[in-house]
């Protein structure tokens, strides 16, 4: 008898503690942090696309201010050939 009482005790025991059910509102609430995680993965991937896209145009605009200023000194040299006579 004890051990049957025992036996139920326990089992009552682990019933109540066990897995319970998520409630809708948890659910609800964990698609919606799902969804805006996937929205944020995406604009980080497109600000990263972006960021690359930024960075290879600085680079042709660096290469361009060079040549350019190259350039200004050539014709500068040219100037100062040109007066000093």
């Amino acid at each position: 008898m004890k051990k049957t009482v025992a036996l139920l005790f326990l089992a009552v025991l682990i019933i109540g503690c066990g897995p319970k059910m998520a409630k809708q509102e948890t659910l609800d609430a964990l698609a919606e942090a799902q969804a805006a995680l996937e929205a944020a993965q995406s604009e980080l991937a497109d600000l990263q696309a972006e960021k690359d896209e930024m960075m290879a145009r600085r680079t042709e605009l660096e290469a361009e201010i060079d040549a350019l200023e190259a350039e200004i000194a050539e014709l500068q040299a040219k100037i100062d050939a040109r007066c000093a006579k």
